[in-house]
Order: structure tokens, then C-alpha cells, then sequence
């Protein structure tokens, strides 16, 4: 049955990887397009890696794949130039979590291929955890169990890729996208470093939105605190009976501080959420003052700027704010084509949007 208010071409893409001298590389590419009229096609390519030996024994049991399966298998550029092929234009691809995409890039990176064709594309096991508000990340057969849908053999690329777009429909994925789609961000920045009698902590919010291929920036707050601390001499018998020793550290908390975070949860829900790295690195200063940011999703400055000393220039150093916001500043400006590109990645704005 034709669709006719459907106008994008879905394509679910898996890919199975193995870490080969201390790298992933793919062995496997699936993936199953959607087109506007309702039909589907498949594509499924097994890979050789470059200077391919031997598979190791648990990659092997996982996915059913064998080291002579991939003997004869064309190299990585050979097969992508083919799915590329296949994929022909104007598509939206659908990855479930983060990796098929980073390991994706880094292949095309290390193919010498522009990495363009690969966009948009969408982290769906994300947009689907956002709107069910689900802190743990599903797996894909634990989900396909929980909307009822039938699943086919896992850890193999095509039905991995099958299943994603059962998921997609059952779910009304492409609506779900649309409801979230976006042009608001918050930079959140925080710097939380341990001085001789207290902690400093510093905690920036710039609130922005991404117009006509630009960053606008409508507000920038920064707060600066110094928390006291104690050190508490803890004392634990082993099993042996042999006491060990060590220090636990009592920071106390800040209702500045307190107030600033929950405002920004409370801002949060509807934006995109950036900080420098994972979340983790706030995760302490937030369990220290006792606020949950909201499920939303989340950018970093080290997925999208890629050079370390890069990112690095958005720590705060021995400067007054003022400096410091003069500084972020210049430099939302100096990479802006890089984060405003990213909205378009992830099909957050219309790739007409980009054009000025």
C-alpha cells in the first residue's frame, strides 16, 4: 500500500566490525532501504579487511561469520563504492546507537572517501529512547521483543538492519524524528578542579540556536564557586584481618550551584544538549548536587570539532569570565560551520536550512 504523504527513502544500515590490530574494521555491511511507495530492497556485503589474517574466536561465534567466508571478499572501498551504488540519492540513513556511525567514518577516513554520502543519518535507538523518556539503552532483540515483532538471526548485518526498520515503522519513526528535530542547543561547560582548601567550580550555560547556516547566540551565564571540603580518614578490615586505610573526600555542595543546574534541567527538554565530552565528566557535579538532566540528546565537542587541542581551547583557564565568555565566543564563531554541519548529519534541520 503507497504512502503518499511519504516522501524521504529510509535506509536501515548495521554493520559488523572486529578489532583488528587495536582498530575496528567492518567484516559485514546490511542494510534494507524504504521507499516512498512502501517497497523495500536489501543490500548485504561481506568485507575483507585490509591485511586480513584470521578472525578471532569470539567475533566468529558471535556473528556466524568464518575466516575463509571473508578470504574472497572484496576490500572495503570495492564494497562501499558498491552500497554506495545502491543506495543511489536522497536518502536518510537509520543506525542503532553510535557505533555504526563512528566506525563507518573512521573506515571512509582511512579509505581516503568523502565522508558526505554518509548524511544524514539518524541515531534511532536514541530519538526512540528520548521519546519514552528510557535512561537504559534498549537493546535491538529486547526491543523487538517488547513491541511483539519477530526477529531473524542477530549479530548478522542484514537482519540486524531488518529489524531496525521493524522497529522504525511500528513506532512511526519518521514522526518521531520530526517531533524532535530541532535548531536550539545549550553548550554546557564545566570545569571542577581540587585547590589546596576547596574546590573551584565553574559551570557555563550559552543558550543558541542554528538560523540560516548560523549560530545565534541568545544568552551566555557563568557561574563560579568554591566548595569546601573535608577528608575523612576510613579505615576497612580485609578478609585477612590486614586494615586498609584510605581517605574519603566530603564535598559540600552549593545551592548557587544547585539553583544554576536545575534551571538548565529544567531548560533542557526540546534542545539539543552539547558538552565538551560524554556526559559523565558532569555527571559527579550533578550527582553532588542531587539534579537529573532530562533525556535529550547530546552532542560533544570531541565528536564534532575531532582535534583534541581543539576542544581543549574551550577550558576554562586562568582568566576572569568575562574573558572566558569573550573567549567561547570567538570561538562558537571560528567553528561554527562545523556545528551548525552537524544539525544537518542528524537530519535535525533541513538540509535546505544550511544553504545562505
Amino acid at each position: 500500500m503507497k504512502n503518499l504523504e511519504r516522501k524521504k527513502t529510509y535506509i536501515s544500515v548495521d554493520i559488523e566490525a572486529a578489532l583488528i590490530r587495536g582498530k575496528q574494521y567492518i567484516i559485514e555491511i546490511g542494510a534494507v532501504k524504504w521507499l516512498p511507495d512502501g517497497t523495500t530492497e536489501t543490500f548485504t556485503q561481506l568485507i575483507q579487511p585490509y591485511k586480513f589474517k584470521r578472525l578471532n574466536a569470539h567475533i566468529q561465534q558471535l556473528t556466524g561469520i568464518k575466516t575463509e567466508h571473508l578470504l574472497d571478499a572484496p576490500s572495503f572501498k570495492e564494497a562501499f563504492l558498491k552500497f554506495k551504488r545502491w543506495c543511489k540519492q536522497d536518502y536518510v540513513f537509520l543506525t542503532f546507537g553510535e557505533f555504526d556511525r563512528k566506525v563507518l567514518e573512521e573506515e571512509l577516513t582511512r579509505n581516503y572517501i568523502n565522508k558526505d554520502c554518509l548524511y544524514p543519518m539518524i541515531d534511532f535507538q536514541q530519538k526512540y529512547m528520548i521519546a519514552q523518556g528510557v535512561k537504559e539503552q534498549p537493546s535491538l532483540g529486547g526491543l523487538m521483543e517488547h513491541l511483539g515483532l519477530e526477529t531473524d538471526t542477530q549479530h548478522r548485518a542484514l537482519a540486524d538492519a531488518a529489524s531496525l526498520l521493524s522497529i522504525f515503522k511500528a513506532v512511526n519513526g519518521e514522526e518521531l524524528i520530526r517531533q524532535q528535530q530541532t535548531t536550539e542547543f545549550v553548550l554546557l561547560l564545566t570545569n571542577f578542579r581540587m585547590l589546596e582548601e576547596t574546590y573551584d567550580l565553574v559551570i557555563s550555560t550559552t543558550n543558541c540556536s542554528v538560523e540560516n547556516g548560523q549560530i545565534q547566540v541568545h544568552s551566555m551565564v557563568t557561574l563560579r564557586e568554591e566548595l569546601p571540603f573535608t577528608v575523612q580518614t576510613v579505615e576497612r578490615v580485609q578478609e585477612d584481618g590486614e586494615v586498609q586505610v584510605s581517605e574519603k573526600i566530603n564535598i559540600k555542595p552549593s545551592a548557587a550551584a544547585k539553583n544554576f543546574l536545575q534551571q538548565v534541567a529544567d531548560e533542557t527538554p526540546g534542545k539539543i544538549l552539547m558538552s565538551r565530552s560524554a556526559l559523565r565528566s558532569v555527571s559527579k557535579i550533578l550527582k553532588l548536587h542531587q539534579v537529573t538532566l532530562p533525556k535529550t540528546e547530546v552532542m560533544t565537542l570531541t565528536h564534532i570539532l575531532q582535534k583534541e587541542e581543539i576542544v581543549a581551547k574551550f577550558n576554562l583557564e586562568d582568566e576572569t569570565t568575562h574573558s572566558y565568555e569573550a573567549k567561547i565566543l570567538r570561538l562558537l564563531n571560528k567553528f561554527e560551520h562545523a556545528f551548525v554541519d552537524e544539525f544537518y548529519k542528524r537530519a535535525l534541520i533541513e538540509k535546505q536550512s544550511l544553504e545562505v
